[in-house]
């Protein structure tokens, strides 16, 4: 198992056009040797103190992503697996009812190789499903993001999505052709203003295109122009884009979403003075192996979640490049 996670790994790195594949080897093994230095007591991640459901279930899900079994013996500290801290942590965190919280503990659970459908005593797929609302097609009423966090969760598990609920997401996409973390009414889009932020774009971009598997679709070269256009100078982006400062978790959400598109971050247009998106987001990787948030001394935040963020950047596969016809048909299904 270990050697074809291996395997795996080193083909998705060898699609990274313009970096050596050593290097971006090199990039993900330190990251994930740092957040071995982070797991807490009970196998958990979070603050020093307890463990956080949303940030294990991060974890859990990058590990998996990496070729890492979070459930095994090299993720298990007294005796608490990774994967068992958050089977502990699960019940409090989607009692709620939110989709998106556990979106984030199913798609974890289902890349991990494990049955969200029977995880930490309970259906957590079906408390997704409970949250949709079909006359919206959204699973959360008006968090974009946690939206697509669920939407993932199914697809990951390998349960349905109606149509509606892709709809809700493209029908999400503002006049400049990015995306907003919560859904903007028709009424309140104002094409003066600048409502999309750049986090929310390639999230968006990263579930049509990966996820859910759409290989060619009008709102991709919107997007495409919206984040060429917000790059900055330095190769990366801020949240807003075109706006510093410039921070990690951006960065690896906009390469993330424009690998799965097929669009290479590294490449024209999105090369901005000889820097490219990748370059940049390596920038941030500390010697301990470490992302920080933006390089400024007491600005770096929560490192565990610009390491996340990184690695599911630097584990994106570059998907090939849609073919579209001139006037092609709204969406191609892969």
């Amino acid at each position: 198992m270990q050697c074809a996670a291996g395997v795996l790994l080193a083909l998705w790195l060898t699609m990274f056009s313009g970096l050596p594949v050593a290097r971006a080897d090199d990039a993900v093994a330190r990251a994930v040797a740092w957040l071995h230095t982070q797991q807490l007591a009970d196998g958990s991640f979070g603050s020093t103190t307890w463990g956080s459901a949303s940030v294990t279930a991060d974890v859990v899900y990058v590990l998996a992503l990496a070729g890492e079994d979070p459930g095994g013996p090299a993720w298990t500290v007294n005796g608490h697996s990774a994967l068992d801290a958050l089977a502990a942590l699960t019940p409090g965190y989607i009692a709620s009812g939110d989709a998106g919280q556990a979106g984030k503990v199913a798609r974890a659970v289902a890349v991990a190789g494990r049955d969200p459908r029977n995880f930490a005593g309970t259906d957590v797929l079906r408390v997704i499903e409970r949250a949709y609302d079909p006359a919206t097609g959204r699973y959360h009423p008006t968090l974009l993001f946690r939206h697509t966090i669920a939407v993932e969760a199914l697809l990951r598990a390998g349960e349905p999505v109606s149509a509606a609920a892709i709809n809700a997401l493209f029908g999400a996409q503002l006049p400049n052709g990015g995306w907003f973390w919560a859904f903007v009414e028709s009424s309140q889009v104002d094409p003066a203003l600048d409502q999309s932020d750049v986090d929310a774009t390639g999230r968006g971009l990263q579930l049509l295109a990966q996820h859910a598997g759409l290989r060619c679709a009008h709102a991709y070269g919107r997007a495409t122009a919206y984040l060429a256009a917000g790059q900055l100078t330095s190769g990366g982006w801020g949240v807003r884009a075109g706006q510093d400062p410039e921070n990690a978790n951006s960065t690896a959400l906009a390469i993330a979403g424009l690998r799965a598109i097929g669009q290479d971050p590294d490449a024209a247009p999105f090369r901005n003075s000889g820097m490219t998106a990748t370059t940049a987001l390596l920038r941030y990787q500390e010697p301990s192996g470490a992302f920080v948030y933006i390089q400024q001394p007491g600005r770096e935040e929560s490192r565990v979640m610009a390491t996340v963020d990184a690695l599911v950047a630097l584990l994106q596969p570059l998907n090939p490049a849609p073919f579209c016809r001139p006037l092609y048909l709204p969406l191609i299904w892969r």
